[in-house]
């Protein structure tokens, strides 16, 4: 109770320090003084309230006891409390500043009854000294000097606390220095209860704590002690001030509110000891009556013992017996240093050895620890102190050296037990050699059972009776199911989510089965985590146990992906060929090794109309044209000695009397020992090829005479066209040409007499005069490339683009354009056709770039390989206007512009000229651009 009372006082007070010291931070009046016009609780006062209250708290905390750092915390906050109390004493009493006060706030000089700003005052400083001191006794138990220094300061606080009651600042205030505050004044109060309640059993409270007579009514006075005469003469101040009554009366009536007081505390006193002594008498005579009828009970009770000591004793001796016919050790050890066997049952000597002369008296030392295994002994102690300190039993296996020489292994189990106040382990002891024998047996046998499962591609598993649980499985699991054997082993059942969705049913419904008892044998599909499909024998059996019960479940699962593959292939190959005899207009057949018909030959059959009794053997001759028959049988007799391929064109009849063209191929097919043991073979109807052969061989004979007219009639119409076009270039150029030459007379003699807008007039329709002759010439040039005989030669791209390039710089001189032309790029074409394709691009890219400076154009080529062929790709490109991706669709075409003719002169010809010029090499030509971000043109041509 009073641990209870000192740990919630404690509290208090560090809530009380922890307000002050929030009140400072954030500079809230109320909270560093109840009321303003009071002293305020300095910031190092409330310090060392939070830090006596913490030690006061640990030190009355349940870990105090069991943990040595609560201890050492609650010591050192204690010295931290005595240093506050010290230094500030040091300061008054020498007038120095140490710095202290306002190291973590600062405090105004105008505070009230404050000598120092900061500086708590130095009662209570000799308080924090005290009660500081009071905490560490009280740490190192020196409780009769620890509560006198707790007392000392709880004077001095209750001082102050009625100075306060009662206005009189003397109590409280230490002039001219600083006051201590009220909260102050109370945290001491409720500090000092406290550390006084904290050695309520030691020191002298425990006189007032006992819970005897002499305690009890000290208790019980104290308050009043404390109370009535602070109240007494507090009421006489009070009337005293206020001129209620004179002196005379005020001192008569504190007289008899003393007597009263004292008067009735005597006769409370009095009654509470009658009470106690009426009860003593009471309990006297009691006393008295039940000695009377004491002894009749002893000599009862005395011989209800001797019968049950008689049946104890006969119950310990059957005990005795049992347990020294046990096979094995019953003992007792007893509470030394090194925990001795001091009792043995008889089952030792089964264990030991025989009793033989000498040996006996050796064993009734019960120096049982001669016969252990000197390293075996440390851990029987550690498993001894373990169990004791967690109050378990313990179990320990351990060797012996019997008398004979014998290595045996002993399990011991033992409990700690407590026989009339004294600590004992009792336990048994039982000999396990044979069990360790088997257990090493099958230990060995396991790790080669391991070392075949862990190495073989098969999955090796052993299940539970209801598949609930995988006790084991091998390392192949990983390999066949991409995941750990981890993840099987914390959810048995996740193996299922990796099978197959169309084979999940199946495999339920079979291990359902298997847990009844059937055996499973069957094949399903798993999905590995790398998404590929793999094929599952799987191979499970029950094993039993000695009651014919399922115990678990062992099993093999091989993966047979490759042979499920190589089967579905040979199935699906069987499929496509059977489709494919039923799908092709070809007879197919199979003969003996001597090149008879000896089964029935269906395809042959559909086709002829002859039933296996009319094709069997060599009869299916009679199927021949007659003229073919006599050099087939020889061609096929002669594959049939060289044992080589058959291959011979016949005329066959079918069903309707109608002999066909056929090409008739035969295969061998060889023994191991070199012999044929059958042939295969297909007849392709041939018919409409043969037809075709004819039909071309006439044609052939006729296609020179037409070729060779088609040919003049070209040559004519290409004459005729050259003739129009130089034509229309005439008639056009002559108006053209006076429209041109008018218009430059009229500027040069009439010049004075035309506003400006008539010379820009005149000026326009030159322009588009000029413009007409281009495109005539663009047209021209045009119909020229698509008719002009070509001529293929070794071509340097490189060096016509460095003529290209030389002729546009001296033209405009004034331009800075980086030419960028890879050096010999040889291929074959017409010389004259691919120099005007490089004229319009690089005019192109010359002309888009005007805009740029510095401008670049670039000739490349890429080597690009795909799966048919290699080629090169060449690349002209600049960093020039460009053009939008979008219109890409209508750049080769004729008469197609993507920019006006104000921005970049142009008649729309050239690219659909280098198009064709590119076709007609077998190439083909394509552009990518970006707007503002230049140009590139590809074109391939025919290797």
């Amino acid at each position: 109770m009073a641990n209870q009372i000192t740990q919630k006082l404690a509290v208090a007070t560090i809530l009380i320090g922890c307000i002050v010291i929030l009140g400072w931070f954030l500079d809230i009046s109320l909270m560093k003084s109840i009321v303003p016009e009071f002293v305020t609780m300095k910031f190092n006062t409330a310090l060392g309230f939070l830090l006596a209250g913490t030690s006061l708290f640990l030190y009355n905390s349940n870990r105090y006891q069991s943990d040595s750092k609560s201890k050492t915390i609650s010591t050192l906050l204690a010295i931290l409390v005595i240093l506050l109390g010290l230094t500030t004493l040091i300061q008054y009493s020498f007038k120095i500043d140490l710095g202290i006060d306002q190291i973590f706030v600062k405090e105004t000089e105008t505070a009230v009854n404050t000598s120092h700003p900061g500086r708590m005052a130095p009662n209570t400083a000799i308080c924090f000294f005290w009660l500081g001191s009071s905490l560490v006794l009280t740490n190192y138990r020196k409780f009769d000097l620890a509560q006198l220094l707790a007392s000392a300061s709880f004077i001095i606080a209750l001082i102050g606390f009625v100075g306060y009651v009662f206005n009189i600042s003397s109590f409280y205030y230490v002039a001219p220095l600083s006051a201590m505050a009220l909260h102050t004044s109370i945290s001491f109060l409720l500090l000092s209860v406290g550390i006084l309640l904290t050695g309520s059993q030691h020191g002298w409270m425990q006189e007032i704590m006992s819970y005897r007579l002499g305690g009890t009514i000290a208790r019980r006075l104290i308050p009043v002690i404390v109370i009535f005469p602070i109240f007494n003469s507090g009421f006489f101040l009070f009337t005293y001030k206020t001129n209620l009554l004179n002196i005379e009366i005020c001192f008569l009536f504190l007289a008899i509110m003393d007597v009263l007081v004292l008067g009735g505390m005597v006769w409370y006193s009095a009654k509470f000891i009658n009470q106690i002594d009426q009860e003593n008498k009471n309990l006297q005579q009691e006393l008295a009556e039940n000695n009377e009828t004491l002894e009749d009970r002893v000599n009862k009770r005395k011989q209800e013992l001797e019968k049950i000591n008689q049946a104890l004793e006969d119950s310990r001796n059957q005990l005795s017996t049992i347990i020294n016919t046990l096979p094995g050790i019953v003992f007792s050890r007893s509470a030394n240093y090194d925990w001795p066997i001091e009792k043995l049952s008889d089952g030792y000597l089964a264990i030991i050895g025989d009793c033989e002369q000498g040996v006996c008296e050796k064993y009734s030392d019960f120096d049982f620890r001669k016969f252990i295994f000197p390293e075996d002994v440390p851990k029987i102690f550690t498993a001894i102190e373990t169990a004791l300190n967690n109050h378990t039993t313990y179990e320990i296996e351990y060797r012996i050296l019997t008398a004979s020489g014998q290595e045996k292994w002993l399990w011991e189990k033992g409990i700690e037990i407590f026989i009339n106040g004294q600590q004992k382990i009792q336990g048994f002891i039982t000999e396990i050699t044979s069990f360790k024998e088997t257990q090493s047996a099958l230990k060995a046998s396991e790790n080669k059972f391991r070392e075949l499962a862990e190495n073989i591609d098969q999955v090796f598993h052993v299940n539970s009776a209801d598949l609930s649980e995988i006790l084991y499985i091998s390392p192949a699991y990983e390999k066949i199911w991409g995941v750990s054997r981890e993840s099987v082993y914390e959810d048995p059942q996740s193996w299922l989510n990796s099978v197959h969705e169309d084979d999940q049913e199946h495999i339920k419904a079979v291990c359902q089965r298997l847990i009844q008892g059937e055996p499973l044998k069957t094949e399903y599909r798993i999905i590995s985590t790398d998404g590929k499909i793999h094929w599952i024998s799987a191979r499970v059996f029950p094993i039993y146990d000695q009651f014919g019960k399922i115990s678990r479940h062992v099993g093999v699962g091989t993966d047979i992906t490759e042979r499920k593959q190589v089967e579905i292939a040979l199935k699906e190959s069987e499929e496509r060929y059977s489709s494919l005899i039923k799908a092709t207009a070809q007879v197919i057949w199979t003969t003996d090794a001597t090149g008879q018909f000896i089964t029935p030959q269906d395809s042959w059959k559909a086709f002829t109309g002859q039933s296996f009794s009319e094709h069997q053997g060599w009869k299916w001759q009679n199927a021949l044209h007659p003229d073919d028959r006599e050099f087939t049988k020889r061609i096929w007799l002669q594959a049939l000695e060289n044992r080589s391929l058959y291959e011979n064109e016949c005329r066959i009849c079918n069903r309707n009397g109608e002999y066909r063209y056929f090409w008739v191929r035969g295969v061998p097919i060889i023994n191991h020992d070199g012999s044929i043991r059958e042939w295969v073979g297909a007849c392709t109807d041939i018919t409409e090829r043969k037809q075709d052969v004819l039909e071309i061989k006439e044609l052939n004979e006729t296609l020179e005479e037409r070729v060779k007219q088609r040919t003049a009639q070209l040559a004519a119409a290409n004459k005729e066209l050259e003739a129009f076009s130089y034509s229309v270039s005439h008639d056009l150029r002559a108006p053209l040409r006076g429209i041109d030459g008018f218009s430059k007379t009229l500027l040069e003699r009439y010049a004075d007499k035309l506003d400006d807008r008539g010379k820009h007039y005149l000026t326009r329709v030159r322009a588009c005069s000029q413009r007409m002759g281009e495109l005539i010439d663009d047209i021209l040039q045009l119909s020229r490339v698509t008719r002009a005989e070509m001529e293929f030669t070794r071509v340097n791209l490189s060096a016509i683009a460095q003529e290209i390039a030389q002729e546009l710089s001296e033209n405009e001189p004034q331009r800075q354009v980086e030419w960028l032309i890879t050096p010999n790029l040889l291929v074959q074409g017409d010389p004259r056709l691919l120099r005007i394709a490089l004229e319009n691009l690089l005019n192109n890219a010359w002309k888009f770039t005007s805009k740029k400076t510095p401008a670049k154009i670039e000739l490349n080529v890429i080597n690009t390989v795909s799966e048919n062929r290699d080629y090169k790709t060449y690349v002209i490109s600049d960093n020039g206007d460009g053009f939008d991706q979008s219109y890409v669709h209508k750049l080769f075409q004729a008469f197609q512009r993507l920019h006006s003719g104000e921005e970049f002169p142009g008649t729309g010809i050239g690219l659909a000229t280098v198009k064709r010029i590119i076709n007609r090499h077998g190439g083909d030509v394509w552009a990518t651009g970006v707007v503002a971000g230049g140009a590139s043109f590809y074109f391939t041509l025919r290797n």
